[in-house]
């Protein structure tokens, strides 16, 4: 619902990613935007003697962009030994490794050896080794672990924090929690986490997020209980035996959703969590009968919140990424009628089956990076040992899995432009909007010989004097954060103060508008 309060502009980037602050249109279309591969290789793999299977999934890996000290930081799981027809994996571990530009990464010592050798192991399961402080989950597995830097912590003890699954031989048990001061040596925090009447027995998904604007932690994770419906005993099971990752599915009977989906939980102190609610779920209109909902990271843009959705396609047993929108973080559409944002690239590549993104993009200069995780192997062929699935990566996993991490770039907040193309020129009207701001940056595109006015006009659409199309100062080149001026040298000058109320009128002659602020 669009309330008249959304018109109150804060200082952050507008983005043109749906209809909200659009009054009229003419002669434009939207164009939505993917980010490109920047080379044909993973940019991290299994390398090292003491690596088994990284396992670049939701939520499987964490990459962020660390203010303290300049570098981009991985934190990534090792699923440990593949074995034929196995189920899911446990003897899993934290590694490590970090970047000074986002894409060439070094793994160094960390302490923890194996075989003699010192690793980058962080945390979590190693091969006749005794928990203790250095490592207290080295007799276990440290499973779907999410990870956070917190810009404001209680201590310098707990800037980094961490949830995760912990893994035995007798599954996955209940959701843990850990502290850091070098996001190197961990420490068990004293209490659970606790979310309510979900206890602390989540499904084994973490993906944090740190919102700012509301100081909380915001984790999206599963219901431990989200396949438990009320079908009756006697309805027909799987056909294809006990051991798949979906139950049958009802369509039409929402009383009986139990399809893999995206909860919602947020704490201020990282123990105590409200209820979990959904935020996202596959719909009979949209999505296919086998679509599940994998994991949603979600960062912040401007004044928007982005989420990095894993769909997994049941039957093809393939997973891409569907971008989803919110103006609150709480509730979600797509973006491109739910066309995939990052897609597997198939036969001949090493994303062939899967990809995921399941961190914030990290901005360098005028272009984020996006790092994925892709994968040789499909989704669950290769652990799904209970139904002995006639293929090769259920027979020999060893030989036919391989996960490995990428980086896609785009534009900085390039996710979707307003264009006009010649012969004719195109026009965007903004509703009546309100701001203390007093400089007016774009974010666009010129071809050549194109180029982008404003004019500024009172609620009701009388352009302001001096602020008319022929005032300003035209843009014709290509910069993602350009401050216009009118004639009279000055900036925006709307009125008599920040209560009043002013349209922004974009002239756009063969040229791309991304976004627009208002700031100082």
């Amino acid at each position: 619902m669009t309330d008249s309060t959304q018109y109150i502009l804060g200082q952050g980037s507008q983005l043109f990613i749906d209809n909200s602050l659009i009054e009229q249109s003419d002669s434009v279309t939207r164009r939505w935007h993917k980010p490109e591969r920047l080379q044909n290789d993973p940019v991290l793999v299994a390398d090292q003697p003491w690596e088994d299977f990284p396992y670049f999934t939701y939520s499987n890996f964490n990459v962020h962009f660390d203010p303290h000290d300049g570098l981009v930081k991985c934190w990534y799981e090792d699923l440990g030994p593949m074995h034929p027809y196995q189920t899911h994996p446990w003897k899993s571990r934290i590694l490590y490794a970090e970047s000074e530009d986002g894409i060439h990464f070094r793994k160094p010592d960390l302490g923890i050896e194996v075989d003699g050798r010192p690793t980058n192991i962080v945390c979590g399961y190693v091969e006749g080794a005794e928990s203790n402080k250095r490592n207290p989950w080295a007799h276990c597995g440290v499973h779907s672990t999410g990870i956070v830097i917190d810009p404001d912590p209680t201590s310098s003890s707990h800037r980094y924090r961490m949830l995760f699954s912990r893994a035995e031989e007798t599954g996955h048990g209940n959701i843990e929690c850990a502290h850091s001061a070098d996001g190197i040596i961990w420490k068990r925090d004293d209490e659970p986490p606790k979310y309510g009447n979900a206890g602390s027995s989540l499904g084994d998904v973490s993906i944090l997020y740190y919102d700012a604007p509301t100081k909380l932690f915001v984790h999206h994770t599963r219901h431990g209980s989200m396949h438990h419906t009320g079908q009756p005993a006697n309805w027909p099971k799987q056909a294809a035996g006990e051991g798949g990752f979906f139950p049958p599915s009802y369509p039409l009977r929402p009383d009986l959703m139990n399809k893999r989906r995206i909860f919602r939980s947020v704490s201020a102190d990282f123990e105590n969590w409200t209820d979990l609610a959904v935020i996202c779920e596959p719909t009979d209109e949209r999505d296919n009968l086998d679509d599940g909902f994998y994991g949603m990271p979600m960062f912040r843009a401007g004044q928007h919140y982005f989420g990095t959705l894993g769909v997994l396609h049941y039957v093809d047993n393939e997973m891409d990424v569907r971008l989803m929108q919110s103006h609150d973080g709480v509730h979600w559409s797509d973006t491109d009628n739910a066309k995939p944002f990052l897609k597997a690239r198939g036969e001949g590549h090493w994303d062939r089956h899967m990809v995921s993104m399941t961190s914030a993009p990290v901005k360098f200069g005028d272009r984020w990076l996006f790092h994925f995780g892709g994968s040789l192997a499909h989704h669950d062929y290769w652990m799904s040992g209970r139904q002995k699935l006639d293929h090769d990566e259920a027979r020999d996993p060893a030989a036919h899995v391989r996960f490995g991490m990428g980086v896609a770039e785009m534009r900085f907040e390039g996710i979707a432009s307003l264009e006009a193309r010649k012969p004719r020129l195109g026009r965007i009207v903004t509703r009546p909007v309100r701001t203390s701001g007093s400089k007016v940056l774009i974010n666009a595109r010129c071809k050549p010989g194109g180029s982008i006015r404003v004019a500024v006009a009172d609620s009701v659409g009388n352009i302001l004097k001096g602020r008319d199309y022929d005032d300003c100062v035209p843009f014709d080149s290509d910069a993602v954060e350009h401050v216009l001026s009118w004639a009279d040298g000055g900036v925006w000058n709307a009125g008599n103060g920040p209560s009043e109320y002013h349209k922004l009128m974009f002239l756009i002659d063969d040229a791309e508008l991304f976004s627009f602020a208002v700031r100082g």
